[in-house]
């Protein structure tokens, strides 16, 4: 009799489960909250800052993710103000906003258009701090943010010598070993705390039919961190290694039955500096690998996500290669097969000169 009134309860119970309600919602009340994000850099001209909100909804979010009136604010007054020793130094620029065409369309958000928010100054100091202030739809949300520059960074040595040349190999390479490293001193900045490195190349190509296409390829030599604090800069240099070059070379570039030649136009070198808080800031949204898959998160504004931070981007185009480099590229053990000739008179009785 107990084993069939125990059955009867197991019953009874699932049949309730069944028989709940299924219609909720996940998401609860949802408040507006605003994301903000901006770097200023004093070697740049222009400075711009994006300001829109979080959004969520119990429809698909990748939809809202591609409705520009998901992401705006109607009504944004911003203001950036100058400070020197902690008091304001009379200087201060009010944002404006603009619509940017150039955003890549292969993220989930909307694209390639977008709304952000910039103002306009070439010479800020990069020993001053600067003070974000944003009043959103008529004091509904405000937002406030502090950053200091990153000063005192600099690069020297052969990087900066205009007749240089990068050389990369030896005029005879019997094994990988032969290479040789690129390399030149940097000067630390202070608040600095992480510099990336890249370089592209560039290459012309030739076909039959006489027709020619120029090509780009970035190859990312990896992040270096600021060898002490960052109120404590020191020195340090980067490298770049000959072997990963030519092989870098090698996959990007593929023989093609049509090319009649290639030539290499030049090395473009591309430094990035983060200010420490833009180092935190990347650091906590690497993706979580561990089983408790918490995911940190930092800011430093008061009233909203995201970051005001600041960054420096140093580019110098058009390195070229030595005599020795080049015909490594033209003939050497990884890229011989790929169509690369000199223009180099030294080699214009050589069978890899393009003349």
């Amino acid at each position: 009799m107990r084993r069939k009134l125990l059955l009867l309860t197991l019953i009874s119970f699932t049949v309730g489960i069944g028989s709940c309600e299924t219609d909720f919602s996940l998401n609860g009340d949802y408040q507006i909250q605003p994301v903000v994000f901006g770097l200023l850099d004093h070697t740049q001209d222009v400075h711009m800052i994006k300001i829109t909100k979080a959004f969520l909804g119990d429809g698909d979010n990748l939809v809202y993710a591609q409705n520009p009136d998901s992401n705006y604010f109607q009504q944004v007054d911003a203001t950036v103000v100058e400070y020197k020793n902690d008091e304001e130094t009379g200087r201060s620029w009010v944002l404006q906003d603009t619509i940017v065409t150039n955003k890549s369309t292969d993220g989930i958000f909307y694209a390639p258009d977008q709304k952000v928010y910039y103002f306009t100054e070439p010479a800020l100091d990069s020993t001053a701090e600067y003070e974000i202030t944003i009043d959103i739809n008529g004091g509904e949300h405000i937002v406030t943010g502090r950053t200091a520059l990153i000063d005192k960074f600099k690069l020297s040595g052969t990087v900066l010598n205009p007749q240089f040349k990068i050389q990369w190999a030896p005029n005879t390479v019997d094994t990988d070993d032969d290479y040789y490293a690129w390399n030149f001193t940097v000067v630390e900045g202070q608040h600095a705390a992480r510099y990336n490195y890249q370089y592209t190349i560039n290459w012309r190509e030739t076909y039959e039919d006489s027709t020619t296409a120029n090509f780009s390829a970035t190859r990312d030599n990896g992040d270096v961190f600021q060898t002490f604090s960052p109120d404590n800069p020191s020195v340090h240099e980067p490298v770049f290694q000959g072997l990963d070059f030519y092989l870098f070379v090698a996959t990007v570039v593929q023989p093609d039955p049509d090319v009649v030649k290639r030539e290499f136009l030049g090395l473009d070198l591309k430094v990035s500096v983060a200010h420490e808080d833009l180092n935190t800031y990347m650091e906590v949204s690497e993706p979580v690998t561990g089983i408790a898959q918490v995911q940190q998160e930092f800011t430093n504004l008061t009233g909203a996500r995201g970051l005001f931070s600041s960054r420096v981007v140093f580019e110098k185009k058009n390195f070229q290669l030595n005599a020795a480099s080049i015909k490594e590229l033209c003939n050497g053990q990884h890229t011989g097969g790929l169509g690369f000739c000199s223009n180099l008179p030294e080699h214009t009785s050589e069978w890899w000169s393009c003349n």
